[in-house]
């Protein structure tokens, strides 16, 4: 194979995070790396939530009732165990409502019937990395990809396959930007990284599909198509 690139760990400072924090280590994996996903953090979220709601529910009888006989008047004995109440039913709620997934044709999240954005891989305009996550966008739309938290292995096949046919803004980078390539070219390699790294015990036990992932990692033969001038 031309040009063989390493599949192996990324550097933190590359990736955005150590392999060794406690999300990642919590992570519910996928026996195959391009299985299509739900996530949620329900199981976490709500056995911590529920219980803290409602120790808080019955706590602000106390504070409550002794403001009003004026037995306290400080505002800020109701107030502050009142913000402590409602992040514990934030919590509660987003283990009850909060959901992220990924499928072959998009990626996406919702909380309950309130919200709903998604990102069709096909219209991704923009990659970026922020502070333990990367950022999808597609105009003004963007998805977080958390993928401290998530397994999000079809995520990045999906971007690799993207970059074999067409150009999309890759962090500082516009797609007429003459470093373009070399920055194309570093993304292929975090997102194969990525993939290879959550998933070795699959690709090692499975040649066609390590060939595949290399295949993916190499620059395309022919010229990549550019969007449009809007």
């Amino acid at each position: 194979m031309n040009n063989p690139v390493h599949l192996g760990h990324v550097p933190a400072a590359t990736a955005g995070a150590a392999s060794s924090s406690i999300q990642r280590k919590l992570r519910k994996m996928s026996a195959h790396p391009e299985d299509p996903r739900v996530f949620s953090q329900a199981k976490i979220l709500v056995s911590i939530g529920l219980p803290l709601s409602l120790i808080m529910t019955l706590t602000m009888y106390f504070p409550i009732t002794e403001y009003i006989a004026g037995q306290e008047d400080d505002i800020f004995s109701v107030i502050v165990p009142s913000l402590i109440t409602l992040m514990c039913y934030t919590l509660l709620a987003h283990g009850l409502f909060r959901r992220f997934g990924v499928d072959r044709e998009k990626v996406w999240t919702r909380f309950g019937t309130l919200f709903y954005r998604q990102i069709r891989f096909e219209d991704i305009t923009h990659f970026d990395v922020g502070v333990g996550r990367y950022k999808l966008y597609a105009g003004q739309t963007k998805v977080n990809i958390d993928y401290n938290r998530f397994d999000y292995a079809l995520v990045y096949v999906h971007l690799l396959e993207e970059l074999q046919y067409r150009r999309f803004k890759l962090r500082d980078v516009d797609v007429d930007d003459p470093d373009w390539e070399a920055a194309a070219q570093r993304c292929r390699n975090l997102f194969a990284s990525d993939v290879y790294s959550d998933h070795q015990e699959f690709y090692d036990s499975q040649p066609a599909e390590l060939e595949r992932l290399q295949a993916l990692l190499q620059p395309p033969q022919r010229p990549l198509n550019k969007p449009p001038q809007t």
